[in-house]
Protein backbone atom coordinates (compact mmCIF):
# COMPACT_ATOMS: atom_id res chain seq x y z
CA UNK A 1 0.00 0.00 0.00
CA UNK A 2 1.06 3.62 -0.90
CA UNK A 3 2.00 5.91 2.68
CA UNK A 4 -1.17 7.32 3.75
CA UNK A 5 0.67 10.47 3.97
CA UNK A 6 1.73 10.90 0.14
CA UNK A 7 -1.32 11.40 -2.45
CA UNK A 8 -1.47 9.34 -5.15
CA UNK A 9 0.26 9.88 -8.36
CA UNK A 10 0.22 7.26 -10.38
CA UNK A 11 -1.89 3.58 -10.16
CA UNK A 12 -0.99 0.66 -12.12
CA UNK A 13 -4.08 -1.41 -12.61
CA UNK A 14 -3.80 -5.40 -13.59
CA UNK A 15 -0.70 -4.19 -16.01
CA UNK A 16 1.28 -7.83 -17.23
CA UNK A 17 3.36 -8.11 -20.14
CA UNK A 18 4.12 -11.39 -22.09
CA UNK A 19 6.37 -10.61 -25.63
CA UNK A 20 5.79 -11.74 -28.96
CA UNK A 21 8.31 -14.71 -28.28
CA UNK A 22 5.69 -15.97 -25.20
CA UNK A 23 7.87 -14.95 -22.48
CA UNK A 24 5.70 -14.08 -19.88
CA UNK A 25 7.60 -11.67 -18.42
CA UNK A 26 5.13 -9.54 -15.72
CA UNK A 27 2.14 -10.97 -14.26
CA UNK A 28 -0.58 -8.66 -13.68
CA UNK A 29 0.43 -6.32 -10.90
CA UNK A 30 -2.12 -3.84 -9.05
CA UNK A 31 0.09 -1.03 -6.75
CA UNK A 32 -0.18 3.22 -6.01
CA UNK A 33 2.45 5.35 -5.79
CA UNK A 34 2.02 8.21 -4.19
CA UNK A 35 3.49 11.73 -4.82
CA UNK A 36 6.91 12.14 -3.50
CA UNK A 37 7.69 8.88 -2.30
CA UNK A 38 10.94 6.59 -3.33
CA UNK A 39 10.03 3.33 -3.76
CA UNK A 40 12.51 0.60 -4.87
CA UNK A 41 12.19 -2.61 -6.71
CA UNK A 42 14.19 -5.72 -5.49
CA UNK A 43 14.23 -8.96 -7.03
CA UNK A 44 15.70 -11.76 -9.13
CA UNK A 45 17.30 -11.48 -12.01
CA UNK A 46 14.97 -12.05 -15.06
CA UNK A 47 11.68 -11.14 -12.36
CA UNK A 48 10.15 -7.91 -15.35
CA UNK A 49 11.69 -5.11 -12.92
CA UNK A 50 13.27 -3.25 -15.78
CA UNK A 51 9.59 -4.06 -17.76
CA UNK A 52 7.65 -2.75 -15.05
CA UNK A 53 9.66 -0.02 -15.28
CA UNK A 54 9.81 0.92 -18.52
CA UNK A 55 6.02 0.19 -18.97
CA UNK A 56 5.61 2.75 -16.39
CA UNK A 57 7.82 5.25 -18.61
CA UNK A 58 5.63 4.49 -21.45
CA UNK A 59 8.42 3.06 -23.36
CA UNK A 60 7.00 -0.76 -23.72
CA UNK A 61 3.27 -1.00 -23.84
CA UNK A 62 1.53 -3.47 -21.20
CA UNK A 63 -0.39 -6.40 -22.59
CA UNK A 64 -3.28 -5.99 -19.80
CA UNK A 65 -4.43 -3.20 -17.61
CA UNK A 66 -2.99 0.52 -17.98
CA UNK A 67 -0.96 3.00 -16.21
CA UNK A 68 -3.18 6.07 -15.44
CA UNK A 69 -1.77 9.10 -13.75
CA UNK A 70 -2.82 12.12 -11.35
CA UNK A 71 -1.89 14.64 -13.67
CA UNK A 72 -4.91 13.23 -16.61
CA UNK A 73 -4.50 13.23 -20.16
CA UNK A 74 -1.47 15.52 -20.12
CA UNK A 75 0.57 12.84 -18.33
CA UNK A 76 3.30 13.32 -15.81
CA UNK A 77 6.78 14.80 -16.78
CA UNK A 78 9.16 12.26 -16.45
CA UNK A 79 12.79 11.47 -16.47
CA UNK A 80 14.77 8.18 -17.31
CA UNK A 81 18.20 7.05 -15.57
CA UNK A 82 19.34 3.92 -17.50
CA UNK A 83 21.90 1.11 -16.22
CA UNK A 84 24.68 2.57 -18.89
CA UNK A 85 24.99 6.91 -18.79
CA UNK A 86 24.17 6.66 -22.72
CA UNK A 87 25.72 10.16 -23.21
CA UNK A 88 26.42 11.58 -26.68
CA UNK A 89 30.17 10.59 -26.85
CA UNK A 90 30.69 14.04 -29.32
CA UNK A 91 29.17 16.30 -26.87
CA UNK A 92 29.90 18.23 -24.19
CA UNK A 93 28.47 17.61 -20.60
CA UNK A 94 26.60 20.80 -20.31
CA UNK A 95 25.06 20.26 -23.90
CA UNK A 96 24.64 16.51 -23.03
CA UNK A 97 22.27 17.79 -20.14
CA UNK A 98 20.69 20.23 -22.60
CA UNK A 99 19.30 17.52 -24.46
CA UNK A 100 15.67 17.37 -23.40
CA UNK A 101 15.16 21.05 -23.70
CA UNK A 102 16.23 21.63 -27.12
CA UNK A 103 14.23 18.43 -28.01
CA UNK A 104 11.21 20.48 -26.97
CA UNK A 105 12.47 24.09 -28.00
CA UNK A 106 15.38 25.98 -28.81
CA UNK A 107 16.70 27.09 -25.29
CA UNK A 108 15.80 30.38 -23.47
CA UNK A 109 18.00 31.98 -20.85
CA UNK A 110 16.11 31.00 -17.69
CA UNK A 111 16.72 27.25 -19.50
CA UNK A 112 20.75 27.53 -19.95
CA UNK A 113 20.54 29.02 -16.45
CA UNK A 114 18.41 25.74 -15.16
CA UNK A 115 21.26 23.92 -16.99
CA UNK A 116 24.03 25.65 -14.83
CA UNK A 117 22.25 24.96 -11.75
CA UNK A 118 21.36 21.17 -12.38
CA UNK A 119 25.05 21.02 -13.01
CA UNK A 120 26.02 22.36 -9.89
CA UNK A 121 23.77 20.23 -7.89
CA UNK A 122 25.09 16.89 -9.62
CA UNK A 123 29.01 18.39 -8.80
CA UNK A 124 29.72 18.55 -12.38
CA UNK A 125 29.54 22.51 -12.43
CA UNK A 126 33.81 22.44 -12.95
CA UNK A 127 33.47 19.65 -15.52
CA UNK A 128 30.43 21.60 -17.80
CA UNK A 129 32.96 21.86 -21.31
CA UNK A 130 34.65 18.29 -20.61
CA UNK A 131 33.69 15.54 -23.09
CA UNK A 132 31.99 12.14 -21.73
CA UNK A 133 35.37 10.41 -22.49
CA UNK A 134 37.28 12.94 -19.67
CA UNK A 135 35.21 11.16 -17.02
CA UNK A 136 34.95 9.19 -14.50
CA UNK A 137 32.27 6.46 -14.63
CA UNK A 138 30.49 8.29 -11.52
CA UNK A 139 30.84 11.46 -13.29
CA UNK A 140 29.52 10.13 -16.14
CA UNK A 141 26.36 8.34 -14.41
CA UNK A 142 26.10 11.70 -12.48
CA UNK A 143 25.73 13.50 -15.79
CA UNK A 144 22.76 11.23 -16.62
CA UNK A 145 20.94 12.37 -13.62
CA UNK A 146 21.57 15.80 -14.31
CA UNK A 147 20.00 15.19 -17.84
CA UNK A 148 17.13 13.26 -16.44
CA UNK A 149 16.21 16.09 -13.41
CA UNK A 150 16.74 19.36 -15.76
CA UNK A 151 13.06 18.97 -16.90
CA UNK A 152 12.78 19.13 -13.58
CA UNK A 153 10.24 15.89 -13.52
CA UNK A 154 7.28 14.87 -11.64
CA UNK A 155 8.82 11.14 -11.98
CA UNK A 156 12.38 9.85 -11.67
CA UNK A 157 12.58 6.16 -12.90
CA UNK A 158 16.53 4.54 -12.69
CA UNK A 159 17.25 1.71 -13.96
CA UNK A 160 20.20 0.09 -11.79
CA UNK A 161 21.99 3.30 -12.40
CA UNK A 162 25.06 2.35 -9.95
CA UNK A 163 25.28 -1.27 -10.66
CA UNK A 164 28.64 -0.89 -12.44
CA UNK A 165 30.40 1.91 -9.97
CA UNK A 166 32.66 0.57 -7.15
CA UNK A 167 31.34 0.77 -3.45
CA UNK A 168 32.66 4.07 -2.67
CA UNK A 169 31.36 5.56 -5.43
CA UNK A 170 28.17 3.97 -5.04
CA UNK A 171 27.06 5.20 -1.49
CA UNK A 172 28.02 8.32 -2.37
CA UNK A 173 26.06 8.90 -5.35
CA UNK A 174 23.17 7.37 -3.40
CA UNK A 175 23.76 10.07 -0.81
CA UNK A 176 23.77 12.82 -3.53
CA UNK A 177 20.67 11.28 -5.16
CA UNK A 178 18.73 11.27 -1.66
CA UNK A 179 19.43 14.99 -1.09
CA UNK A 180 18.05 15.92 -4.45
CA UNK A 181 15.12 13.83 -4.15
CA UNK A 182 14.34 16.07 -0.93
CA UNK A 183 15.26 18.87 -2.54
CA UNK A 184 13.32 18.60 -5.42
CA UNK A 185 10.09 16.37 -4.46
CA UNK A 186 9.67 14.61 -7.44
CA UNK A 187 8.29 10.98 -7.04
CA UNK A 188 11.45 8.24 -7.65
CA UNK A 189 10.71 4.53 -8.40
CA UNK A 190 14.65 2.85 -8.23
CA UNK A 191 15.48 -0.88 -9.25
CA UNK A 192 18.17 -2.59 -7.95
CA UNK A 193 19.35 -5.52 -7.01
CA UNK A 194 20.77 -4.45 -3.57
CA UNK A 195 18.77 -4.73 -1.15
CA UNK A 196 20.80 -2.47 1.42
CA UNK A 197 21.30 0.36 -1.55
CA UNK A 198 16.72 0.07 -1.68
CA UNK A 199 16.68 0.03 2.36
CA UNK A 200 19.19 3.31 2.29
CA UNK A 201 17.02 4.91 -0.21
CA UNK A 202 13.60 4.19 -0.33
CA UNK A 203 10.47 5.05 2.39
CA UNK A 204 9.14 1.62 0.52
CA UNK A 205 10.40 -1.17 -0.49
CA UNK A 206 8.75 -3.86 -3.29
CA UNK A 207 10.03 -7.47 -3.33
CA UNK A 208 9.38 -8.69 -6.62
CA UNK A 209 8.64 -12.42 -7.12
CA UNK A 210 11.00 -14.76 -9.83
CA UNK A 211 9.70 -14.24 -13.38
CA UNK A 212 6.70 -13.99 -14.28
CA UNK A 213 7.44 -11.39 -11.83
CA UNK A 214 4.68 -9.88 -9.69
CA UNK A 215 4.74 -7.74 -5.64
CA UNK A 216 4.80 -10.41 -3.52
CA UNK A 217 5.56 -7.71 -0.40
CA UNK A 218 5.04 -3.82 -0.03
CA UNK A 219 7.65 -3.08 2.48
CA UNK A 220 7.31 0.24 4.28
CA UNK A 221 10.96 1.16 5.27
CA UNK A 222 10.76 2.07 9.33
CA UNK A 223 13.86 4.82 9.05
CA UNK A 224 13.39 8.47 9.26
CA UNK A 225 14.58 10.92 6.47
CA UNK A 226 17.40 12.53 6.14
CA UNK A 227 19.75 9.09 5.72
CA UNK A 228 22.93 9.27 7.32
CA UNK A 229 25.87 7.02 6.20
CA UNK A 230 26.32 5.66 10.08
CA UNK A 231 22.52 3.94 9.03
CA UNK A 232 24.37 1.90 7.10
CA UNK A 233 25.85 -0.17 10.58
CA UNK A 234 22.79 0.12 12.49
CA UNK A 235 22.12 -3.40 13.55
CA UNK A 236 18.15 -2.19 12.69
CA UNK A 237 18.90 -1.47 9.28
CA UNK A 238 20.75 -5.03 9.16
CA UNK A 239 17.94 -6.60 10.18
CA UNK A 240 15.47 -5.05 8.15
CA UNK A 241 17.37 -5.86 4.91
CA UNK A 242 17.86 -10.06 6.04
CA UNK A 243 14.09 -9.98 6.96
CA UNK A 244 13.46 -8.99 3.09
CA UNK A 245 16.63 -11.10 2.18
CA UNK A 246 14.57 -13.66 3.58
CA UNK A 247 11.42 -12.90 2.16
CA UNK A 248 13.53 -13.05 -1.48
CA UNK A 249 15.19 -16.30 -0.69
CA UNK A 250 11.81 -17.67 0.10
CA UNK A 251 10.42 -16.66 -2.80
CA UNK A 252 12.88 -18.39 -5.44
CA UNK A 253 12.99 -21.84 -3.43
CA UNK A 254 9.36 -21.74 -3.58
CA UNK A 255 9.45 -21.07 -7.82
CA UNK A 256 11.89 -23.47 -8.31
CA UNK A 257 10.29 -26.17 -5.72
Amino acid sequence: MSDLSHSPLLNLATVSKTFSSGTVALSPTSLTLGDGEFVSLVGPSGCGKSTLLRIVAGLTPPSTGEVTSASGADGLRTGFVFQEPTLMPWATVSENVALPLQLKNSLTSQESDRISTVLEWVGLKDFRDAYPRELSGGMRMRASIARAIVQQPDLLLLDEPFVALDEFTRAQLNEDLLRLWEDQKWTAIFVTHSIREAVFLSNRVLVMSPRPGQVIADLQVPFEYPRQPELRNDHAYADFCASISQQLASSIAGANS
